[in-house]
């Protein structure tokens, strides 16, 4: 089996050396893929209404936002925002996102501040929170082969494919503590990936 993949991927040993520039661009992946999770996470809270800006719209008009075509048309919908802290209200605050194609006028959403629109709060928020913080681990994955071997970006597809030379790395570190680690962070990423894309449908 070994041979056979050797054959087909070539063989780790005849990679370069462990180098500082091959770690530098894994840390770089490394901390992409930790933006990502902070992003999901600040996401997920915002729509558990732990953080930001709550409050309720009472959607008084929806249309369809025409874009670049049908396929990337978005339906909208605006009305009355009223923060659940108190203040002033919101006239004509635009709620735009999953869902809005069946909002009707007169139904009071449970959203929060987005930049210049409002989101829904609760269960679908939560979902996409979740896909994101998944997304981030899933993508940290592939930091580690380069961590772990300090392989350098620059030297693939010297004379090689480069999905090769990659494939080359990834099982450099196979049944290593490196490769473990690998494996735990794409399975917990590819599984949370899952389970919140399926929850997201079923809430729509």
């Amino acid at each position: 089996m070994t041979e056979l993949r050797e054959t087909v991927l070539g063989d780790p040993a005849e990679l370069p050396g462990r180098s500082l520039g091959g770690r530098l661009f894994g840390g770089l992946l490394l901390l992409l893929a930790l933006a990502i999770c902070g992003a999901g996470v600040d996401k997920a809270l915002t729509a558990a209404k732990v953080n930001g800006v709550q409050g309720t719209l009472t959607v008084e008009r929806c249309w369809m936002q025409e874009r670049s075509g049908r396929a990337f048309d978005e339906p909208r919908c605006s009305g009355r925002f009223r923060p659940d802290g108190g203040g002033e209200p919101v006239e004509n605050a635009e709620y735009r996102g999953g869902g809005a194609a069946n909002v009707a006028v007169g139904q009071e959403l449970e959203v929060h501040r987005s930049g210049a629109t409002y989101k829904l709060s609760g269960g679908r928020g939560l979902a996409q929170g979740v896909m994101a913080v998944s997304g981030g681990l899933a993508f940290s994955a592939l930091a580690v082969p380069f961590l772990a071997t300090g392989i350098q970006p620059r030297w693939f597809g010297r004379g090689q494919n480069r999905t090769r030379v990659l494939a080359m790395v990834t099982f450099g570190i196979k049944g290593t503590t490196a490769g473990r680690v690998r494996n735990a962070l794409l399975l917990v990423g590819l599984v949370g990936m899952a389970v919140s894309y399926i929850t997201f449908g079923a809430m729509s």
